[in-house]
């Protein structure tokens, strides 16, 4: 089975994680557009356009299913992508806030890139989740995916001095959770936790988009996660600075044990995976 997963960059490698975790023996391909990232500043007409150009390159390499990587891609086109799907299913991914409200009383504070979080896709989540309306609190972090993306040797320090500037005042005694609307914020998890303490739960979307592909996929409710695998068989492509992107990639991976079949590698994006700016 082939499956296909878009993000405008690294942030989407979270999920591909994710999904590994219950699909681990399918051929991936990954698709970055790092050449218009962010998405999340972006004009939502033009995410669409995007999105949809990379849709039709997943349909020419015959791919089972489309993982919508990246919130900011899932609010603009997800809806008009699944209305021309031709059979083959979008995945969208959406912010954990179900999950949260449910996991104990207090405030939310979401954490998202401005079109997330002005997109009409969030506006109607919120008002179909009882207390979506009234608990929680959106922030938008406009810079933040940046940061995450460069991922240079300061790049952690930088999330930190970041964070503090623009998150930390934003979180009093009365919030209880933290969602992660970008999948970019999902490898910063681990910081985010030491920022706020235990008396905050950290939440994010990947695990239910990894739950929602495989029922899409297998035609039955998914399994609990199992482990990652040792190798991945996985096509990777980005729009731009292609060679240190791949390396990045290897090296993320890495990180988590699984290695990349260098069969699988692809050299080159091709003009088909090349999206206009």
């Amino acid at each position: 089975m082939r499956i296909g997963i878009f993000d405008s960059g690294i942030g989407g490698l979270t999920t591909l994680v994710a999904c590994l975790r219950y699909l681990p023996d399918e051929e991936y391909f990954f698709f970055a557009d790092n050449a218009n990232a962010p998405y999340g500043d972006r004009d939502p007409g033009q995410v669409r356009y995007w999105t949809e150009k990379a849709y039709e390159q997943f349909l020419a390499k015959s791919v089972d299913a489309v993982v919508l990587a990246c919130n900011s891609a899932t609010s603009a086109a997800a809806g008009t992508l699944r209305e021309h799907s031709r059979k083959v299913p979008v995945i969208g991914i959406e912010p954990a806030i179900k999950k949260a409200l449910a996991a104990g009383d207090g405030r939310i504070l979401l954490l998202a890139t401005e079109l997330t979080a002005r997109g009409q896709k969030l506006q109607k989540l919120l008002q179909g989740l009882p207390g979506g309306t009234d608990r929680v609190d959106v922030l938008a972090c406009p810079g933040l995916a940046e940061i995450v993306e460069r991922q240079d040797h300061q790049w952690r320090k930088q999330a930190g001095q970041y964070w503090q500037q623009h998150v930390a005042r934003a979180i009093g005694a009365e919030i209880r959770g933290i969602v992660l609307g970008c999948t970019h914020y999902c490898w910063l998890v681990g910081d985010i936790e030491q920022w706020t303490g235990s008396g905050c739960q950290v939440f994010d979307g990947n695990d239910g988009v990894a739950r929602q592909l495989y029922r899409q996929v297998m035609g039955r409710e998914a399994p609990l996660p199992g482990k990652l695998p040792a190798r991945v068989r996985l096509h990777f492509s980005f729009s731009d600075i292609a060679q240190e992107k791949k390396s990045l990639v290897v090296r993320l991976l890495a990180s988590h044990g699984m290695t990349v079949e260098d069969t699988c590698m692809e050299t080159d994006p091709g003009p088909c995976m090349r999206l206009a700016r």
